[in-house]
């Protein structure tokens, strides 16, 4: 799965690209000259914003991480930050994500949603880009911002989710680009990446390091179970595996981004849901990595278990999306 469609929309050549995602962009650097009539040589910086629905697991939140890392790696001259609900994870007390409160009445109401907590969070910050992971129903009726485009990203979903109940109905001119994230066919997307990782293997801690960490002696067999779902499922991930060390994002101590420190574990154990499965195959330990399907309401663990297993990455899913950004 490669690719596909213009490197980029976010390069504003001109002020008269009113309502693109890069108009006030390009006005911050023509509208204000520096002595003598020179323009400064400072760049203004983009705002680009994340935007998350997902309250059950961390995958949502680490997407948004992804895309950030990736943003930072190409060295984008933009301001980023991410927007969702509270979640209970340590990972999610960061400067860069803010908590918000997403009334599902509310937003479904036009005239309460542009008016909410949501709304006025995004607005406040003025974003030139917005990217949104697979939830667009709390946006509809919030968008669209002004001076800003919206992305969406998909991954696998059920055929129904670009649907909508009658008072919020999926609108897809809201979006300029709607991107698939994983190799699963959905008549809503117009073009793909690669799965989003939040890491790539020059990243990762060495072999060593998990070891070191947690104390285990190097003669040691070094199984590792994983979560960062509801709680409660680490049983039914580590089950017949009594000896694995456990690490549960739910943790006040969880090691984040956990992906980085895998490459020490022997084995790995994990559900099959999004990050974890294009992770370990990313990063390379996805043949000493037992998934075991959770069930989920908008995902298909099993789906991507059963057709994935097989597939190849050719890169990671947030540089290119970093790149799209970037106008590189």
């Amino acid at each position: 799965m490669v690719a596909r469609g213009p490197p980029s929309v976010m390069q504003a050549r001109s002020a008269r690209l009113e309502g693109r995602p890069g108009a006030r962009y390009a006005r911050s650097r023509a509208g204000s000259h520096g002595r003598g009539g020179r323009r400064p040589r400072r760049r203004a910086r983009m705002r680009v914003a994340y935007f998350t629905a997902g309250t059950v697991g961390a995958g949502h939140l680490v997407r948004g991480v992804a895309l950030g890392r990736a943003l930072r790696r190409r060295g984008a001259a933009v301001e980023y930050r991410m927007f969702g609900p509270p979640v209970p994870y340590a990972a999610a007390a960061r400067d860069d994500y803010e908590a918000v409160r997403i009334a599902e009445a509310e937003l479904r109401d036009p005239t309460r949603a542009r008016a909410s907590a949501l709304a006025a969070a995004l607005g406040a910050f003025r974003p030139d880009l917005l990217v949104v992971d697979l939830f667009w129903a709390p946006l509809r009726h919030v968008l669209p911002l002004p001076g800003c485009e919206a992305w969406l990203l998909v991954r696998c979903c059920p055929r129904a989710w670009f649907e909508g109940p009658p008072d919020t109905r999926w609108e897809p001119r809201q979006f300029a680009r709607v991107v698939g994230i994983e190799p699963h066919r959905h008549a809503a997307v117009r073009e793909t990446v690669e799965p989003v990782v939040v890491c790539n293997p020059e990243e990762c801690r060495p072999a060593s390091a998990l070891r070191e960490r947690l104390g285990v002696p190097a003669n040691r067999r070094l199984v590792v179970a994983t979560h960062a779902g509801v709680r409660g499922e680490m049983a039914a991930v580590a089950a017949g595996a009594e000896t694995a060390v456990r690490m549960d994002l739910h943790a006040a101590d969880a090691l984040f981004p956990l992906a980085e420190w895998l490459g020490g574990a022997d084995a790995v154990l994990a559900a099959a849901g999004y990050n974890a499965f294009w992770e370990a195959r990313w990063l390379g330990y996805a043949a000493r990595t037992r998934f075991t399907p959770l069930r989920r309401d908008v995902d298909d663990q099993a789906w991507r278990l059963h057709v994935c297993s097989g597939y190849a990455m050719r890169a990671n899913g947030a540089d290119v999306l970093a790149g799209w950004i970037a106008g590189r």
